[in-house]
């Protein structure tokens, strides 16, 4: 069986002509997020929120400590870095923009872990201290109690297109965190056909059967964030999510993912109310 060239060709020609009306984003914070896996030369630049953890774990399955150890791109030189641009297969995957919003606002300040202390430091005391009056001391302390609408009201008035302290990766615009523009991206994978994709990257990439088994396992089970959406959208005005549609309307275009998507009910509701 063929790998279906023609739906990722859609893909890319979205993607092009997108880029030819936005500017480039500073190389070195691209070069961050991408992994190498020599073996089976392929170059994976890490979306968070995007089964980002996922696609590392089957990436670097059965993995040596020597290949293990030389992983990280952005520790090659910019002669090698350009070698395997130009020779190895570079892949990502993306997600419906408002879905992967509320994930990293879930990931970050409602599933707390030790290792996401920097999260709360550097946005969630912002964040009270801003869009939280009379924040109790406790509150302020532990910074663990930061409510979705204060999330979003920080990105709304804080939030921009480009890349800012506020704009952190797990919830900046596609465009920014993985360089669509500058790089020339083999295969562009959406995380809502998951599973499907997954079996067209095994082909596209011409992985030997050894490597394509990391991938082949893979089975989509519906995304628990994609059906509270609503309910979460819900708790906000409609302004604010017309705003978020200008800060993210990169990476709604340049996928092809259209606005307002899983939250057309709430405008319609908006209709029905205004109607009634």
């Amino acid at each position: 069986m063929t790998f279906n060239k023609p739906f990722q060709d859609s893909r890319k020609r979205l993607l092009k002509k997108f880029c030819k009306t936005t500017g480039h984003l500073n190389r070195w914070y691209v070069v961050r997020h991408i992994l190498v896996d020599h073996s089976s030369k392929l170059l994976y630049c890490v979306m968070p929120k995007c089964a980002s953890r996922q696609l590392r774990n089957m990436l670097f399955a059965n993995r040596t400590k020597e290949e293990m150890a030389t992983r990280f791109f952005k520790r090659f030189s910019t002669q090698e870095q350009n070698t395997m641009l130009a020779t190895y297969f570079k892949f990502t995957f993306v997600r419906e923009p408002f879905e992967r919003l509320l994930s990293a606002y879930q990931d970050k300040f409602v599933y707390l872990r030790d290792e996401d202390h920097y999260y709360r430091n550097v946005h969630g005391r912002v964040i009270l201290k801003n869009y939280r009056p009379n924040a109790s001391k406790h509150s302020l302390t532990q910074v663990n109690d930061i409510r979705f609408r204060e999330f979003m009201e920080y990105l709304v008035k804080r939030g921009r297109y480009k890349t800012t302290r506020v704009m952190d990766q797990h919830w900046d615009n596609y465009v920014n965190v993985c360089g669509m523009c500058e790089i020339e991206y083999d295969f562009i994978g959406h995380y809502e056909t998951m599973e499907q994709d997954l079996s067209e990257f095994i082909r596209a990439a011409r992985l030997s059967p050894q490597n394509a088994k990391r991938f082949s396992g893979y089975k989509h089970v519906p995304s628990k964030t994609k059906a509270s959406l609503v309910g979460y959208y819900s708790q906000i005005p409609l302004k604010w999510i017309d705003r978020l549609r200008q800060i993210y309307n990169a990476s709604f275009t340049m996928f092809g993912y259209r606005f307002p998507g899983p939250l057309k009910s709430l405008y319609e509701n908006k209709a029905e109310g205004a109607i009634i």
